[in-house]
Protein backbone atom coordinates (compact mmCIF):
# COMPACT_ATOMS: atom_id res chain seq x y z
CA UNK A 1 0.00 0.00 0.00
CA UNK A 2 1.55 3.36 -0.64
CA UNK A 3 0.41 7.00 1.16
CA UNK A 4 0.56 9.90 -0.93
CA UNK A 5 0.28 12.94 1.91
CA UNK A 6 -1.97 15.74 1.07
CA UNK A 7 -2.23 17.93 3.99
CA UNK A 8 -3.36 18.46 7.70
CA UNK A 9 -5.94 14.78 8.46
CA UNK A 10 -5.75 14.47 4.61
CA UNK A 11 -3.85 11.65 2.29
CA UNK A 12 -4.43 8.69 0.10
CA UNK A 13 -3.99 4.98 0.23
CA UNK A 14 -3.69 3.12 -2.96
CA UNK A 15 -3.33 -0.32 -3.68
CA UNK A 16 -3.82 -3.11 -6.45
CA UNK A 17 -5.45 0.14 -8.73
CA UNK A 18 -7.63 1.52 -6.33
CA UNK A 19 -7.19 4.87 -4.57
CA UNK A 20 -9.23 6.35 -0.89
CA UNK A 21 -8.69 9.95 0.13
CA UNK A 22 -9.19 10.74 3.69
CA UNK A 23 -10.55 13.80 4.81
CA UNK A 24 -10.10 16.27 1.94
CA UNK A 25 -9.62 20.08 3.51
CA UNK A 26 -7.33 21.36 0.82
CA UNK A 27 -7.79 25.09 1.40
CA UNK A 28 -10.27 28.07 3.31
CA UNK A 29 -10.41 28.81 6.90
CA UNK A 30 -12.66 26.78 9.47
CA UNK A 31 -14.04 26.82 12.74
CA UNK A 32 -15.71 30.57 12.16
CA UNK A 33 -12.34 32.07 10.84
CA UNK A 34 -10.47 30.24 13.78
CA UNK A 35 -7.96 27.75 11.55
CA UNK A 36 -5.92 27.97 8.38
CA UNK A 37 -3.61 25.05 7.18
CA UNK A 38 0.15 25.51 7.84
CA UNK A 39 0.78 25.11 4.57
CA UNK A 40 -0.85 25.29 0.73
CA UNK A 41 -1.97 21.94 -0.80
CA UNK A 42 -0.42 20.71 -4.03
CA UNK A 43 -3.31 18.11 -4.53
CA UNK A 44 -6.37 20.01 -6.44
CA UNK A 45 -9.74 19.77 -7.48
CA UNK A 46 -8.99 18.15 -10.87
CA UNK A 47 -6.58 15.05 -9.23
CA UNK A 48 -10.01 13.80 -7.83
CA UNK A 49 -10.09 12.14 -11.50
CA UNK A 50 -7.86 9.75 -9.84
CA UNK A 51 -9.75 8.78 -7.13
CA UNK A 52 -12.31 5.82 -5.95
CA UNK A 53 -13.24 6.40 -2.62
CA UNK A 54 -13.78 9.68 -0.21
CA UNK A 55 -13.42 8.43 3.73
CA UNK A 56 -14.40 11.64 6.37
CA UNK A 57 -13.68 10.86 10.41
CA UNK A 58 -15.94 13.40 11.10
CA UNK A 59 -18.36 16.29 10.69
CA UNK A 60 -16.10 19.09 11.86
CA UNK A 61 -15.03 21.25 8.56
CA UNK A 62 -11.13 20.12 9.06
CA UNK A 63 -12.39 16.50 8.02
CA UNK A 64 -15.73 17.35 6.37
CA UNK A 65 -15.65 20.75 4.33
CA UNK A 66 -18.52 21.23 2.01
CA UNK A 67 -16.88 24.42 0.14
CA UNK A 68 -14.20 21.95 -0.90
CA UNK A 69 -16.29 19.55 -2.04
CA UNK A 70 -18.48 21.83 -4.20
CA UNK A 71 -15.20 22.72 -6.36
CA UNK A 72 -14.85 18.42 -6.93
CA UNK A 73 -15.60 18.21 -11.10
CA UNK A 74 -19.12 17.14 -11.71
CA UNK A 75 -17.57 14.39 -14.05
CA UNK A 76 -15.44 13.32 -11.66
CA UNK A 77 -17.99 13.02 -8.71
CA UNK A 78 -20.00 10.71 -10.60
CA UNK A 79 -16.73 8.21 -10.03
CA UNK A 80 -15.85 8.49 -6.55
CA UNK A 81 -18.06 6.36 -3.80
CA UNK A 82 -18.74 8.51 -0.34
CA UNK A 83 -17.79 5.99 2.72
CA UNK A 84 -18.44 7.54 6.52
CA UNK A 85 -19.51 5.88 10.00
CA UNK A 86 -23.07 5.24 9.91
CA UNK A 87 -24.90 7.58 12.26
CA UNK A 88 -28.43 8.36 14.17
CA UNK A 89 -28.90 12.07 12.21
CA UNK A 90 -27.55 10.40 8.74
CA UNK A 91 -26.70 14.22 8.05
CA UNK A 92 -23.31 13.90 6.24
CA UNK A 93 -24.18 10.95 3.92
CA UNK A 94 -27.71 12.66 2.94
CA UNK A 95 -25.57 15.57 1.77
CA UNK A 96 -23.34 13.40 -0.27
CA UNK A 97 -26.04 12.03 -1.73
CA UNK A 98 -27.16 14.88 -2.82
CA UNK A 99 -23.90 16.34 -3.97
CA UNK A 100 -23.56 13.98 -7.15
CA UNK A 101 -21.32 11.18 -5.88
CA UNK A 102 -21.59 7.47 -6.85
CA UNK A 103 -22.63 6.13 -4.30
CA UNK A 104 -22.77 6.78 0.07
CA UNK A 105 -21.75 3.57 1.67
CA UNK A 106 -22.67 3.93 5.38
CA UNK A 107 -20.01 2.17 7.21
CA UNK A 108 -21.30 -0.23 10.56
CA UNK A 109 -19.31 -1.40 13.66
CA UNK A 110 -17.22 -4.63 12.97
CA UNK A 111 -17.88 -5.09 8.84
CA UNK A 112 -15.02 -5.10 6.28
CA UNK A 113 -16.00 -3.34 3.51
CA UNK A 114 -13.97 -4.37 -0.01
CA UNK A 115 -12.59 -1.60 -1.99
CA UNK A 116 -11.10 -3.61 -4.42
CA UNK A 117 -8.70 -6.70 -4.75
CA UNK A 118 -6.93 -7.45 -1.89
CA UNK A 119 -7.85 -3.70 -0.42
CA UNK A 120 -10.34 -3.77 2.49
CA UNK A 121 -11.49 -1.17 5.12
CA UNK A 122 -13.21 -1.03 8.52
CA UNK A 123 -14.24 2.04 10.52
CA UNK A 124 -16.09 2.05 13.65
CA UNK A 125 -17.72 5.49 16.07
CA UNK A 126 -15.31 6.29 18.39
CA UNK A 127 -16.94 9.38 20.29
CA UNK A 128 -18.15 12.56 20.21
CA UNK A 129 -18.45 12.12 16.59
CA UNK A 130 -14.99 10.85 15.83
CA UNK A 131 -13.94 7.74 14.11
CA UNK A 132 -11.33 5.76 13.23
CA UNK A 133 -10.63 3.80 10.21
CA UNK A 134 -8.26 0.06 8.76
CA UNK A 135 -6.63 -0.13 6.38
CA UNK A 136 -5.72 -4.10 4.74
CA UNK A 137 -3.93 -4.91 1.84
CA UNK A 138 -0.65 -6.80 0.87
CA UNK A 139 -0.47 -8.30 4.25
CA UNK A 140 -0.58 -4.74 5.60
CA UNK A 141 -2.44 -2.93 7.96
CA UNK A 142 -2.66 0.82 8.36
CA UNK A 143 -4.56 2.22 11.43
CA UNK A 144 -5.51 5.94 11.16
CA UNK A 145 -6.51 7.31 14.73
CA UNK A 146 -6.92 10.21 13.54
CA UNK A 147 -8.78 12.84 16.62
CA UNK A 148 -9.44 9.76 18.04
CA UNK A 149 -8.08 10.46 21.65
CA UNK A 150 -7.14 6.80 22.21
CA UNK A 151 -5.33 6.91 25.88
CA UNK A 152 -6.61 4.28 27.84
CA UNK A 153 -6.71 0.62 27.76
CA UNK A 154 -10.16 -0.44 27.10
CA UNK A 155 -10.26 1.78 24.17
CA UNK A 156 -6.81 0.58 22.69
CA UNK A 157 -7.64 -3.36 23.86
CA UNK A 158 -11.08 -3.24 21.65
CA UNK A 159 -9.81 -1.47 18.58
CA UNK A 160 -6.53 -3.78 18.65
CA UNK A 161 -8.97 -7.06 18.98
CA UNK A 162 -10.73 -6.18 15.97
CA UNK A 163 -7.88 -4.58 13.59
CA UNK A 164 -4.97 -7.27 15.06
CA UNK A 165 -0.98 -6.21 14.18
CA UNK A 166 -0.75 -2.44 13.04
CA UNK A 167 2.35 -1.46 10.36
CA UNK A 168 1.50 1.84 10.05
CA UNK A 169 -0.04 4.23 12.23
CA UNK A 170 -1.39 7.58 11.70
CA UNK A 171 -2.48 9.87 14.90
CA UNK A 172 -2.86 13.79 15.99
CA UNK A 173 0.42 15.12 17.56
CA UNK A 174 -0.92 18.43 18.95
CA UNK A 175 -3.76 20.34 20.59
CA UNK A 176 -6.51 21.71 18.29
CA UNK A 177 -8.87 23.65 20.63
CA UNK A 178 -9.25 26.39 23.47
CA UNK A 179 -5.85 25.53 25.48
CA UNK A 180 -5.77 28.03 28.37
CA UNK A 181 -6.29 32.09 28.30
CA UNK A 182 -3.12 34.38 27.04
CA UNK A 183 -1.45 34.42 30.11
CA UNK A 184 -1.51 30.75 30.69
CA UNK A 185 1.50 29.59 29.17
CA UNK A 186 2.15 26.94 31.64
CA UNK A 187 -1.23 25.09 30.96
CA UNK A 188 -0.90 24.89 27.14
CA UNK A 189 2.49 23.18 27.59
CA UNK A 190 1.43 20.84 29.62
CA UNK A 191 -1.65 20.35 27.17
CA UNK A 192 1.38 20.40 24.88
CA UNK A 193 2.75 17.20 26.48
CA UNK A 194 -0.14 15.45 27.46
CA UNK A 195 -0.72 15.16 23.76
CA UNK A 196 2.94 13.78 22.96
CA UNK A 197 1.79 11.18 25.64
CA UNK A 198 -0.93 9.97 24.21
CA UNK A 199 0.85 9.11 20.78
CA UNK A 200 3.57 7.66 22.88
CA UNK A 201 0.58 5.44 24.59
CA UNK A 202 -0.83 4.43 20.72
CA UNK A 203 2.56 3.62 19.47
CA UNK A 204 3.70 1.45 23.17
CA UNK A 205 0.45 -0.29 22.59
CA UNK A 206 -0.23 -0.69 19.13
CA UNK A 207 3.42 -1.22 18.53
CA UNK A 208 3.33 0.04 14.95
CA UNK A 209 6.87 -0.47 12.83
CA UNK A 210 6.22 3.39 11.48
CA UNK A 211 4.09 6.03 12.89
CA UNK A 212 3.16 9.34 10.93
CA UNK A 213 2.11 12.33 12.51
CA UNK A 214 -1.09 14.17 11.29
CA UNK A 215 -4.06 16.21 12.35
CA UNK A 216 -2.45 18.90 13.82
CA UNK A 217 -0.61 20.72 10.64
CA UNK A 218 -3.01 23.93 11.61
CA UNK A 219 -2.16 27.18 13.09
CA UNK A 220 -5.06 29.09 14.76
CA UNK A 221 -5.35 32.49 12.85
CA UNK A 222 -7.64 34.67 14.09
CA UNK A 223 -6.67 37.44 16.19
CA UNK A 224 -8.63 36.40 19.19
CA UNK A 225 -6.81 33.16 19.36
CA UNK A 226 -3.14 33.40 17.70
CA UNK A 227 -2.00 33.61 21.03
CA UNK A 228 -2.33 29.64 20.94
CA UNK A 229 0.09 28.88 18.77
CA UNK A 230 2.82 29.48 21.54
CA UNK A 231 2.77 25.99 22.31
CA UNK A 232 1.77 23.86 19.72
CA UNK A 233 3.65 20.39 19.13
CA UNK A 234 6.02 21.23 15.59
CA UNK A 235 6.88 18.44 13.40
CA UNK A 236 10.46 18.69 14.40
CA UNK A 237 9.35 18.31 18.33
CA UNK A 238 7.33 15.70 17.18
CA UNK A 239 9.86 13.85 15.49
CA UNK A 240 12.49 13.64 17.94
CA UNK A 241 10.04 12.66 20.96
CA UNK A 242 8.66 9.77 18.91
CA UNK A 243 12.26 9.00 18.19
CA UNK A 244 13.58 9.25 21.66
CA UNK A 245 10.67 7.68 23.57
CA UNK A 246 9.21 4.94 21.49
CA UNK A 247 10.58 2.01 19.18
CA UNK A 248 8.33 2.73 16.09
CA UNK A 249 9.82 4.77 13.68
CA UNK A 250 8.41 8.21 12.85
CA UNK A 251 7.63 9.19 9.10
CA UNK A 252 7.23 13.14 8.60
CA UNK A 253 5.22 13.79 5.15
CA UNK A 254 5.29 17.19 3.66
CA UNK A 255 2.41 17.74 1.22
CA UNK A 256 2.90 15.63 -2.08
CA UNK A 257 5.37 13.03 -0.45
CA UNK A 258 4.93 9.48 -1.42
CA UNK A 259 5.49 6.79 1.49
CA UNK A 260 5.54 2.96 0.67
CA UNK A 261 6.14 0.74 3.83
CA UNK A 262 8.74 -0.35 4.92
CA UNK A 263 10.93 2.09 2.74
CA UNK A 264 13.57 4.44 4.54
CA UNK A 265 12.60 7.65 4.80
CA UNK A 266 14.40 11.26 5.60
CA UNK A 267 12.09 13.49 7.35
CA UNK A 268 14.62 16.16 7.60
CA UNK A 269 13.31 17.59 4.62
CA UNK A 270 9.50 17.56 5.48
CA UNK A 271 10.16 19.09 9.03
CA UNK A 272 12.33 21.77 7.55
CA UNK A 273 9.52 22.72 5.57
CA UNK A 274 6.32 22.71 8.05
CA UNK A 275 9.35 25.01 9.81
CA UNK A 276 9.71 27.36 7.13
CA UNK A 277 6.29 27.96 6.31
CA UNK A 278 5.51 28.28 9.85
CA UNK A 279 7.59 30.43 10.55
CA UNK A 280 6.48 32.99 7.70
CA UNK A 281 2.77 32.72 9.40
CA UNK A 282 4.61 33.93 13.01
CA UNK A 283 6.70 36.63 10.75
CA UNK A 284 3.22 38.25 9.06
CA UNK A 285 0.54 38.87 12.02
CA UNK A 286 -0.95 41.20 10.75
CA UNK A 287 -2.41 38.37 7.48
CA UNK A 288 -4.41 37.60 10.62
CA UNK A 289 -8.33 37.52 10.85
CA UNK A 290 -10.04 40.55 12.48
CA UNK A 291 -13.04 40.50 14.15
CA UNK A 292 -16.38 41.73 13.32
CA UNK A 293 -18.74 43.13 15.46
CA UNK A 294 -22.15 42.35 15.76
CA UNK A 295 -24.64 45.26 16.71
CA UNK A 296 -25.64 44.29 19.85
CA UNK A 297 -29.74 44.56 18.31
CA UNK A 298 -28.81 41.51 16.20
CA UNK A 299 -27.41 39.69 19.21
CA UNK A 300 -30.56 40.36 21.94
CA UNK A 301 -32.76 39.06 19.02
CA UNK A 302 -30.88 35.69 18.26
CA UNK A 303 -31.08 35.40 21.89
CA UNK A 304 -34.77 35.60 22.19
CA UNK A 305 -35.29 33.13 19.13
CA UNK A 306 -32.26 30.72 20.86
CA UNK A 307 -34.06 30.84 24.31
CA UNK A 308 -37.90 30.36 23.17
CA UNK A 309 -36.67 27.28 21.50
CA UNK A 310 -34.94 26.19 24.16
CA UNK A 311 -38.41 26.57 26.49
CA UNK A 312 -40.49 24.80 23.92
CA UNK A 313 -38.38 22.03 23.39
CA UNK A 314 -36.80 20.74 26.68
CA UNK A 315 -38.57 19.43 29.56
CA UNK A 316 -39.36 21.09 32.90
CA UNK A 317 -35.73 19.18 34.54
CA UNK A 318 -33.35 20.44 31.68
CA UNK A 319 -34.74 23.52 32.09
CA UNK A 320 -34.47 23.74 35.29
CA UNK A 321 -31.01 22.76 35.02
CA UNK A 322 -30.08 25.81 33.05
CA UNK A 323 -28.25 29.00 35.32
CA UNK A 324 -28.05 31.67 34.14
CA UNK A 325 -24.33 32.67 32.18
CA UNK A 326 -22.15 35.94 33.05
CA UNK A 327 -21.07 36.85 29.52
CA UNK A 328 -18.15 39.41 29.03
CA UNK A 329 -18.24 40.69 25.61
CA UNK A 330 -14.77 41.76 24.56
CA UNK A 331 -15.66 43.99 21.77
CA UNK A 332 -17.27 46.20 24.06
CA UNK A 333 -16.14 45.40 26.91
CA UNK A 334 -19.63 45.11 28.47
CA UNK A 335 -21.22 42.32 30.14
CA UNK A 336 -24.45 40.69 30.03
CA UNK A 337 -26.45 37.77 31.27
CA UNK A 338 -27.88 34.91 29.26
CA UNK A 339 -31.05 33.50 30.92
CA UNK A 340 -34.22 31.47 29.60
CA UNK A 341 -36.11 34.31 31.63
CA UNK A 342 -35.08 37.17 30.24
CA UNK A 343 -32.69 36.43 27.14
CA UNK A 344 -29.43 38.49 26.68
CA UNK A 345 -29.69 41.73 29.03
CA UNK A 346 -26.55 44.31 30.07
CA UNK A 347 -25.72 43.88 33.26
CA UNK A 348 -23.05 45.44 35.50
CA UNK A 349 -20.67 42.26 36.55
CA UNK A 350 -17.11 42.18 37.31
CA UNK A 351 -15.08 41.04 34.59
CA UNK A 352 -13.17 38.07 37.02
CA UNK A 353 -16.74 36.89 37.75
CA UNK A 354 -18.13 36.54 34.23
CA UNK A 355 -18.22 32.35 32.64
CA UNK A 356 -16.94 33.42 29.60
CA UNK A 357 -15.78 36.17 27.16
CA UNK A 358 -15.40 36.05 23.61
CA UNK A 359 -16.42 38.03 20.67
CA UNK A 360 -19.83 39.86 19.76
CA UNK A 361 -19.27 37.27 16.43
CA UNK A 362 -18.58 34.39 18.48
CA UNK A 363 -21.93 34.54 20.65
CA UNK A 364 -23.78 35.19 17.68
CA UNK A 365 -22.10 32.13 16.33
CA UNK A 366 -23.31 30.46 19.35
CA UNK A 367 -26.70 31.57 19.36
CA UNK A 368 -27.17 31.15 15.84
CA UNK A 369 -25.89 27.21 15.42
CA UNK A 370 -26.28 24.42 17.00
CA UNK A 371 -22.71 23.42 16.81
CA UNK A 372 -21.61 27.17 17.83
CA UNK A 373 -20.63 25.81 21.27
CA UNK A 374 -17.85 23.05 19.64
CA UNK A 375 -16.66 25.69 17.29
CA UNK A 376 -15.92 28.05 19.31
CA UNK A 377 -14.50 25.56 22.08
CA UNK A 378 -12.05 24.76 19.03
CA UNK A 379 -10.94 27.58 18.08
CA UNK A 380 -10.11 28.76 21.28
CA UNK A 381 -11.64 32.70 20.42
CA UNK A 382 -12.85 32.65 24.40
CA UNK A 383 -11.34 33.39 27.34
CA UNK A 384 -12.64 32.21 30.93
CA UNK A 385 -12.24 34.87 33.52
CA UNK A 386 -10.88 33.21 36.57
CA UNK A 387 -13.69 33.37 39.04
CA UNK A 388 -16.47 32.81 36.71
CA UNK A 389 -18.00 29.20 36.04
CA UNK A 390 -17.45 27.60 32.70
CA UNK A 391 -19.94 25.29 33.04
CA UNK A 392 -23.05 27.86 32.70
CA UNK A 393 -22.12 28.93 29.61
CA UNK A 394 -21.66 25.68 28.49
CA UNK A 395 -24.88 23.83 29.94
CA UNK A 396 -26.54 26.28 28.12
CA UNK A 397 -25.33 25.42 24.48
CA UNK A 398 -24.86 21.87 24.81
CA UNK A 399 -28.40 20.60 24.60
CA UNK A 400 -28.83 22.03 21.19
CA UNK A 401 -25.04 20.57 20.11
CA UNK A 402 -25.95 16.61 21.62
CA UNK A 403 -29.46 17.09 19.56
CA UNK A 404 -27.67 17.91 16.35
CA UNK A 405 -25.83 14.94 16.90
CA UNK A 406 -29.47 12.69 17.90
CA UNK A 407 -29.08 12.60 21.05
CA UNK A 408 -31.94 14.26 23.47
CA UNK A 409 -32.07 15.39 26.71
CA UNK A 410 -34.12 12.63 28.11
CA UNK A 411 -34.24 11.24 31.82
CA UNK A 412 -32.26 8.40 30.79
CA UNK A 413 -29.82 10.45 29.63
CA UNK A 414 -29.28 12.95 32.47
CA UNK A 415 -28.85 10.43 34.39
CA UNK A 416 -26.17 8.81 32.71
CA UNK A 417 -24.34 11.97 32.58
CA UNK A 418 -24.56 11.80 36.51
CA UNK A 419 -23.03 8.64 37.23
CA UNK A 420 -20.31 8.82 34.96
CA UNK A 421 -19.45 12.45 36.91
CA UNK A 422 -19.46 10.75 40.13
CA UNK A 423 -16.98 8.07 38.46
CA UNK A 424 -14.80 10.19 37.58
CA UNK A 425 -14.77 11.84 40.46
CA UNK A 426 -14.47 8.40 42.41
CA UNK A 427 -11.54 7.76 40.08
CA UNK A 428 -12.86 4.60 38.45
CA UNK A 429 -14.16 5.74 35.33
CA UNK A 430 -11.05 7.23 32.52
CA UNK A 431 -12.07 9.77 30.53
Amino acid sequence: MKIKFVNHSSFIVEHNGVSIIADPWLEGKVFNNGWDLISKSKFSYNDFKDINYIWFSHEHPDHFYPPNLKQIPAEYKKNITILFQNTIDGRVANYCRKSGFKEVIEMHKGKQYELGNDFSVMCEYFGEGDSWIAYKGGGLTILNTNDCGVRNLPQAEYIKNVVGKVDVLLTQFSYAYWAGNKDEVALRRKIADEKLEAMKFQCDFFKPTVTIPIASFVYFCHEENFYLNDSVNTAEKTYHYLKNNTTTEPVVLYNGDEYSFPQAWDSAKAIAQYKSDFNNIELNPDNLVKNNQIPLENLYNQAKAFTTNLINTNNFIVKGLLKPTAIHLMDYNQTFVLSLKSGLKKQEINYNSCDVSLSSESLLFCLKFPYGLDTTQINGRLQKPKAGNYTNFYNVFRIDQQKSRGQDMTLGYLFGVLIRKILIKLNLYKV
